[in-house]
């Protein structure tokens, strides 16, 4: 009796629901609410696509969930560069042919010395003889050899500019041996033939590219050619190195006298997407209208990267939010391809 009254009133409950919804006005939600005709749900964002970039527009809300921030790019000059690659040269393979150098000089001086002394003794007297003048001078030639072959073998390692500059060099190779200073060798690409001697270096590790570059001195050209990259070479002085002997490094050499015309993006813009640099610009006169738009870096500075052409002063970069920005484009946007 009891299950036949629940069967009962669970019927009229079920028919009350159905005259409910068959009688309630055309154009309400189920919770009551008006919903107008055709109303959709607004996509975070829709993307036209190009080869080049993108032009996103974000929906409502979406700029202020994705917190962006933007700041305007001022026109600023920088010294043209030239970028090569390196590496840390042994300190000991440059110290030895320096020391070599320095005993065989020493030896040779003393045989020179020597010579005019037995010079001296067989012209006035019979204290010297003819033999011991000949031994003397077969001395002398050797100790010059040696200290010729010593010359050779260091202005193959340093070049004949710095050798040039003695005490210069003297002062180099103890503190390369203490490891109180570097010396690195950076090669240009095979037609890159700078016009004027690089006036400064910057350089970093080659695996950690985007850090920021140190300071370096050009000491003068180098002795030789990389046997790979075939180009200029130059030898640059770094102070207080972080890398050991052998590290691979990238070098930005400064070349010329007139400076390039560009904008500095701050490195929070700065967006990698495919193996290309893009930088996320606002529409000056929509904010929630943005493109995504390709570049190329041609310095990187310690206050961020310095770009020629394809970006302006005036131009509103996004510098917080732009990583979230792609994530809305790639995964949550509708495209119109």
């Amino acid at each position: 009796m009891r299950r036949t009254l629940w069967g009962v009133a669970l019927g009229v409950l079920a028919g009350a629901l159905a005259s409910w919804i068959a009688l309630r006005p055309a154009g309400h939600s189920a919770d009551g609410e008006k919903k107008s005709e055709g109303e959709k749900i607004a996509p975070p964002a829709v993307v036209t696509r190009s080869a080049e970039g993108a032009v996103i527009q974000l929906g409502p809300g979406t700029r202020d969930r994705i917190g962006l921030q933007v700041t305007t790019l001022a026109q600023t000059q920088l010294a043209q560069e030239l970028r090569g690659v390196g590496r840390v040269l042994d300190p000991s393979a440059l110290a030895v042919p320096f020391y070599d150098r320095e005993s065989a000089r020493t030896a040779l001086e003393v045989a020179e010395r020597e010579y005019q002394r037995v010079a001296t003794l067989q012209r006035g007297s019979a204290n010297a003889s003819q033999r011991d003048l000949e031994v003397a001078r077969a001395t002398l030639e050797r100790d010059r050899a040696a200290f010729q072959s010593a010359q050779a073998r260091l202005l193959s390692v340093f070049g004949p500019e710095l050798v040039a500059r003695r005490e210069e060099l003297a002062a180099l190779v103890p503190a390369l041996a203490a490891r109180e200073v570097a010396l690195a060798r950076i090669d240009l690409p095979v037609g890159e033939k700078p016009t004027v001697r690089p006036t400064g270096a910057r350089v970093a590790a080659l695996a950690d590219e985007a850090a920021e570059p140190q300071n370096a001195l050009v000491l003068g050209p180098a002795p030789d050619a990389d046997p790979v990259i075939q180009g200029r070479g130059f030898l640059v002085r770094i102070e207080h190195t972080p890398w050991p002997p052998g590290t691979a490094l990238v070098g930005f050499l400064a070349v010329g006298d007139h400076p390039t015309a560009g904008v500095l993006v701050p490195r929070s813009a700065l967006v990698r997407y495919r193996g290309q640099v893009f930088v996320y610009v606002e529409h000056p006169e929509d904010i929630n209208t943005i493109e995504r738009r390709p570049i190329e870096v041609a310095q990187l500075t310690r206050d961020g990267a310095f770009i020629e052409a394809g970006l302006a002063a005036g131009e509103q970069v996004v510098v917080v939010g732009a990583q979230q920005l792609l994530s809305t484009e790639l995964a949550g946007a509708i495209s119109e391809d």
